[in-house]
């Protein structure tokens, strides 16, 4: 059941973010292909290559936004609003609608950041011999290995991929963090002004989060120092020598507890507390 409430959310967010990822897969193989075809010929960007990165620039930047906004509308109509007594009718626990929807707007999430990515990839492999010149460049990835650190390709992909599910983990409690805020501004006291007690809730809710976890992470040394050929769990960051990169894995922690306890409180106003219209 959770699989077909999954693609129903896909779909019903699909609309708008599948028209948008539709319109940078247009613009990446536009500058690509303009880029592979003139590439004997003009030796900088042309104007319209360079019009269309910044397009994909400012598209790929307001992603983040317009998901939220997504996310937040779909949320409040398909629970809260006119759809509210359709869905919890629907003969399926509370927790699935509600990790559904976190899930796929965690999806929506990474779509957005692999946009954000593929975008810095493409300007700067388009316009990097304009503005670098081939001999630096050159320079620059032979001096690649010394600016790394020495870091084995296994060390630097595994932290690597710590950082991204650290991410994406932050984004996926962000959403139960927000949902968590809707629910309460749907509660029968603050429900007149949802949309402004939703604004504050989420201020709230989000700043006090952040505030405790980085009390505690301050405090707490536990985390990954990655040195030229190994992962190594400490528990002081005095044990990181000057060469090694640490990844604190405190904070981690906080956002999965506070994600799981945000589920649970946001799962019991959805049922206790919220006044459906």
């Amino acid at each position: 059941m959770l699989s077909k409430l999954i693609k129903h959310e896909l779909i019903a967010t699909g609309r708008i973010m599948g028209a948008l990822y539709a319109v940078v897969g247009i613009l990446m193989a536009y500058i690509l292909g303009s880029y592979y075809i003139g590439k004997g010929g003009a030796e900088a960007a042309t104007t319209g290559q360079m019009l269309g990165m910044m397009v994909l620039l400012i598209i790929s930047s307001c992603s983040f936004f317009l998901t939220v906004i997504v996310m937040i509308s779909n949320f409040q109509r398909s629970l809260y609003g006119d759809q509210g007594y359709l869905t919890f009718t629907l003969p399926v626990k509370s927790t699935a609608l509600l990790a559904s929807k976190i899930i796929v707007s965690t999806i929506w999430f990474i779509a957005a950041f692999v946009c954000l990515m593929g975008t810095m990839a493409i300007m700067y492999y388009v316009i990097r011999e304009d503005y670098i010149g081939q001999e630096s460049y050159a320079m620059i990835e032979s001096m690649l290995p010394l600016i790394l650190g020495g870091k084995s390709l296994a060390t630097m992909v595994a932290s690597i991929v710590i950082y991204l599910v650290s991410f994406f983990i932050r984004f996926a409690v962000l959403s139960i963090e927000v949902y968590f805020a809707i629910s309460l501004a749907n509660t029968r006291l603050f429900q007149k002004r949802h949309l402004l007690w939703t604004i504050v809730f989420s201020m709230g809710t989000i700043y006090i989060a952040e505030s405790i976890s980085t009390l505690i992470s301050d405090n707490i040394d536990f985390g990954l120092a990655i040195t030229a050929d190994k992962l190594t769990f400490i528990t002081n960051q005095l044990q990181v020598g000057a060469s090694a990169t640490y990844i604190n894995l405190v904070t981690i922690i906080i956002s999965l507890l506070f994600g799981v306890g945000f589920f649970f409180a946001t799962h019991y106003v959805m049922n206790k507390k919220v006044n459906i219209r």
